[in-house]
């Protein structure tokens, strides 16, 4: 077992144990909160110390797939010393989509998951405004719906983009013509691509639409990769792409990892997720996966394919760097600890109540408290500890008097 964890400056974490010495120079768990006038607990470094198997283990897998990389993720600021304190601002628009997805987190029965008014264009303006003074690098569009179906996405892009930021846009592709494409290249956003199989039948039944509707992403898809072709550049010896494709794999498609790995090809990244009980997913288990056997099973094969070792969003201690390193913003204004799941509106406050900085200070200071309560995992909405957390989110808002309140963090420094 992985020793003890060493804070080394504003540079990182190195951790050490027997003739093991692995550092990593931007591992954003420590950084981030010290960032903030904010640090985990003394009880989060003794229990990093306890789980550094894992940290190698994820170390051996990634490992395997270092040669491309998605620019903007923390696989590619991590490289170039960027991945310090507030990065990521993770905005979901109100919800617009063509598909209903069994899968999708902010359906409910096949219903979007509503409450309250939704933010106006001034208000995402702001937000985004806001990001910047923070020091945010990366503005993520996902969660809800179809992006390129909301009247003010031109807009609110151009803003990301003219603020020097990175816009990263989640999307099923029906819509991306080479209208779209040529927007989206101009503007220097990143594209992931949701592309969960090759055959028309099994398309349509994981998306909700008509088997006819894969020809039109693939054709839309194709025009994409031309309009991006002149985009990929070479950092660190790694190919830095700006397009991923994203799968979510379940038994229904299972079969088809590694068809779909090799339509990413060298031009796009590919990220394989399994799926999360969480949203229209919960209604629809039973015909998405059979048996918990297979559930596990697709959780080893997600590890396996994936370019990241796992989610797209892993730093380099194995966190989700978009959680570690950024907050959620709701279609209604509510803070969330991630963009695809609604469980922790209310729990955060909302961009009318609470400052961006406030809410991520806060955010920021519970997460590594639970992970020094229950593990640490690539993804914590996936993961079993979930709704541990949303309690302990609940009473930690109650209690908190200031949002700035820091938590206490004592740790060996070089």
């Amino acid at each position: 077992m992985l020793g003890s964890i060493v804070v080394l400056g504003n540079s990182g974490v190195e951790i050490r144990g027997g003739e093991s010495r692995i550092a990593f120079r931007q591992a954003v768990l420590m950084e981030t909160p010290g960032s903030l006038g904010l640090s985990p607990s003394r009880r989060t470094a003794k229990h990093l110390s306890r789980i550094g198997n894992g940290c190698s283990m994820f170390i051996e897998r990634s490992g395997r797939n270092d040669m491309k990389m998605l620019r903007g993720t923390p696989k590619h600021l991590g490289t170039t010393g960027e991945m310090n304190g507030f990065i990521y601002l993770m905005l979901t628009l109100p919800f617009k989509c063509n598909y209903r997805c069994p899968k999708c987190f902010n359906l409910v029965n096949n219903q979007p998951v509503t409450s309250g008014d939704p933010l106006t264009l001034d208000e995402i303006m702001r937000t985004i405004d806001a990001a910047k003074a923070l020091g945010g690098r990366v503005v993520v569009i996902a969660g809800e719906g179809e992006p390129t179906l909301d009247a003010n996405i031109r807009t609110i892009v151009s803003r990301i983009d003219d603020f020097g930021m990175i816009p990263i846009i989640y999307s099923n592709a029906s819509s991306l013509n080479s209208d779209w494409a040529t927007f989206y290249r101009e503007r220097n956003a990143c594209l992931v691509i949701a592309m969960d199989s090759l055959k028309p039948e099994v398309y349509a039944q994981l998306t909700g639409t008509r088997k006819e509707m894969l020809a039109v992403v693939l054709r839309n898809l194709g025009a994409l990769r031309k309009t991006y072709s002149d985009t990929i550049t070479e950092k660190n010896g790694l190919r830095v792409v700006n397009l991923a494709l994203n799968m979510t794999v379940c038994s229904r498609n299972e079969e088809e990892i590694e068809d779909l790995k090799a339509l990413a090809g060298e031009d796009m990244y590919f990220v394989c997720n399994p799926l999360a009980r969480h949203g229209n997913a919960i209604g629809n288990w039973s015909t998405l996966v059979d048996g918990e056997s297979d559930w596990l099973r697709q959780q080893a094969l997600a590890q396996q394919y994936s370019e990241s070792g796992g989610p797209l969003t892993l730093n380099r201690v194995g966190l989700c760097g978009y959680s570690v390193n950024g907050i959620g913003i709701g279609p209604f204004g509510h803070y969330m600890t991630c963009a695809y799941t609604a469980r922790t509106n209310d729990l955060l406050g909302t961009i009318r109540n609470r400052s961006l900085r406030e809410a991520y200070a806060f955010k920021n200071s519970q997460e590594l408290q639970h992970y020094a309560r229950h593990g640490v995992v690539p993804c914590l909405v996936r993961a079993n500890s979930f709704d541990l957390f949303v309690g302990e989110l609940g009473r930690g808002y109650s209690e908190r008097s200031s949002f700035d309140a820091p938590v206490a963090f004592h740790a060996q420094r070089q």
